[in-house]
């Protein structure tokens, strides 16, 4: 700080600690490099699902605070960054402000929430209760992560498929074991597999053409291994270790012809058994 912000610090060695030589009637402004800008200008965007929400209005206020302190070091309009930057998120959930603004209490606060909930498969809304321990974005959707007391189970909902939420009295405390990435590491998306016990299964795919270079391009899990099939690149193999397939077969799917499930078994048949489906619907 004596350094780079100029401040007139001294050492005291009496008292083990620094202090102002004289009065500091302003304190300066850190430097703020192109990279920051960018980096303000994507989480600026990050929050815009919560629009409308106390939460956002927050983040607003910092983000306009912030980007004050950067003029006469770096002088920008949000406008200028819209046309300049982008983030394009495809099937965004709209985030219902209600209901996040109580999730979110809840969460921060460690209360037990009380709601109905329908499952994507079913047409009726049962009662469930949840010690909510995580709020989180993926995929363009909202999603609540916590300890289900009647199930005795970890438990995942989506935010869109609750309603009637009731934010209780009753406090928790947040389990220390929990961490997000060891909860979600076996699953290819959102869901943990409670039934899978922490087990996963070995999944290999081979991918061909366009598909085989696009892949390559990304790391779609921490388990991923990759590696190209000849000298040409055109086939690829990947290998996952995942705990379900719900989640990873609708990936596969979405790559047509260009992929082949090589094993399991089990994940093979499945997926021939939803394109032979497909075949019927087509071939009508």
């Amino acid at each position: 700080m004596q350094n780079d912000l100029g401040l007139p610090l001294a050492y005291d060695r009496s008292r083990h600690g620094y202090y102002y030589e004289r009065p500091v009637h302003e304190f300066p402004m850190l430097r703020y490099s192109v990279e920051d800008v960018v980096a303000l200008f994507l989480a600026r965007k990050a929050v815009e699902p919560l629009q409308g929400t106390a939460l956002e209005a927050t983040l607003r206020d910092s983000f306009k605070r912030l980007s004050g302190a950067l003029q006469g070091e770096v002088t920008f309009r949000w406008s200028d960054l819209d046309q300049a930057f982008s983030v394009k998120d495809s099937g965004v959930v709209p985030a219902d402000v209600r209901l996040f603004e109580k999730l979110a209490r809840a969460v921060l606060e460690c209360r037990e929430i009380r709601f109905e909930y329908r499952k994507i498969e079913s047409d009726d809304w049962e009662p469930r209760k949840l010690r909510p321990f995580h709020l989180g974005d993926f995929d363009g959707g909202w999603y609540a992560i916590g300890h289900d007391p009647d199930r005795r189970a970890r438990r995942t909902f989506a935010l869109q498929r609750m309603r009637t939420v009731q934010v209780l009295q009753s406090q928790f405390l947040r389990p220390a074991d929990f961490n997000l990435a060891d909860h979600l590491g076996g699953s290819f998306g959102v869901w943990h597999q409670p039934e899978s016990n922490g087990k996963r299964q070995r999944i290999r795919l081979r991918f061909t053409g366009w598909a085989a270079r696009l892949v390559s391009e990304r790391r779609w899990h921490p388990s991923q291994e990759i590696r190209w099939l000849g000298e040409k690149e055109e086939t690829l193999e990947m290998i996952l270790e995942l705990s379900g397939f719900e989640e990873i077969s609708r990936w596969i799917l979405s790559w047509g012809p260009q992929v082949e499930v090589l094993e399991p078994e089990e994940l093979r048949q499945a997926t021939i058994h939803s394109l032979m489906t497909t075949q019927q619907i087509y071939g009508k």
